[in-house]
């Protein structure tokens, strides 16, 4: 099983390290933004409307390897190392699947894949604004 490290989380990006060989799964659950206390301020995630899509790849790999989500594949390469920087040099983002877990297969020969990903919708910050006494929230 490949190791995950997530590099990066952000209220609106994300971006994860899958190094080695074989499986990783990355949960659209664990790329919520924690927020200042990890308790009370953690984003809110609803997976009825998650959009968690991919904006840029980079690999270096020994095989062929890919991307799948909600069990489509979203994502192949051959060996070697490449970089998609979708949002900057095409003005688009993967979407396909984008309310889906990842599941990343780098296959049986040592390689290393970072995706970063773009969050929109589903992705929910709790408000923390404190209203004062006498205040009717709604």
């Amino acid at each position: 099983m490949a190791d995950k490290r997530i590099l990066k989380i952000t209220k609106r990006q994300a971006a994860v390290a899958i190094v080695g060989t074989g499986l990783a799964n990355v949960s659209i659950y664990e790329l919520a933004h924690p927020g200042p206390n990890a308790i009370t301020d953690t984003q809110v995630v609803t997976p009825a409307n998650v959009s968690l899509t991919i904006s840029d790849i980079a690999y270096d790999v020994g095989g062929t390897a890919n991307i799948t989500r909600g069990g489509n594949l979203v994502f192949a390469c051959s060996a070697g190392s490449g970089e998609h920087n979708y949002t900057d040099s095409l003005g688009v983002v993967l979407n396909d699947q984008a309310n889906a877990n990842i599941t990343v297969n780098l296959g049986a020969v040592e390689g290393t894949m970072v995706i970063q990903f773009t969050k929109g919708a589903g992705y929910n910050d709790r408000d923390l604004q404190n209203q004062g006494p006498g205040v009717d929230p709604y």
